[in-house]
């Protein structure tokens, strides 16, 4: 029992550095995305940096270096991506309005459950399976917007392809927010009895 809680105080591990270096590879992204000379290497960074949230997620499972840290940062970098990948293809028009609406509102309304469970029930609530799936689906679908914005000759395909990935990955992000909402209301329940 004492190992499993040294192992998950590991701050100092290969996945949580991953995940870092995930961090700081955001600003590169905006700085490459904000003018449309660089709209194809954007979208190519932007893919890179989304398959890295699955090699740290692999990584801290086939190395039995799950933390506490990295089950906080990981969900935030993703969060922070998604952010920094709306704002870019805002400024880019790249997306339409309402789906970045629909994508902001989805992330306001995870980050207010998982914050109320965290600061008034003292607990954090775990990434579910199927949001990391819907997380990885719109990491495959946003940077396709991004080459679209190039004006290649594909740009229709490019379209297509991001709305592809990007409209069951924000279905399935949906869902994950059901479930959390649902674990949200059975932890304050609980608390009151």
């Amino acid at each position: 029992m004492g190992h499993s809680t040294q192992s998950q105080d590991r701050i100092v591990t290969l996945p949580n550095f991953i995940t870092t270096v995930r961090i700081l590879m955001i600003p590169v992204f905006v700085f490459l995305g904000w003018g449309r000379t660089h709209l194809i290497w954007s979208g190519l960074f932007l893919g890179l940096i989304g398959a890295t949230d699955w090699i740290d997620g692999y990584l801290a499972r086939k190395l039995h270096q799950t933390s506490t840290l990295g089950k906080v940062i990981d969900p935030s970098a993703d969060r922070l991506l998604l952010i920094a990948a709306g704002v870019v293809a805002f400024h880019q028009d790249l997306i339409p309005t309402w789906l970045l609406i629909v994508i902001f509102a989805r992330e306001i309304a995870v980050s207010a459950v998982v914050g109320t469970v965290a600061l008034r029930y003292k607990t954090r609530l775990d990434v579910v399976y199927y949001g990391k799936a819907g997380t990885l689906l719109m990491m495959f679908g946003l940077p396709f917007f991004v080459f679209a914005g190039a004006k290649t000759d594909y740009v229709s395909y490019f379209t297509v392809l991001g709305y592809v990935f990007m409209i069951p990955g924000l279905a399935i992000l949906f869902i994950a927010l059901a479930s959390y909402s649902r674990k949200l209301l059975s932890i304050h329940l609980s608390s009151r009895n």
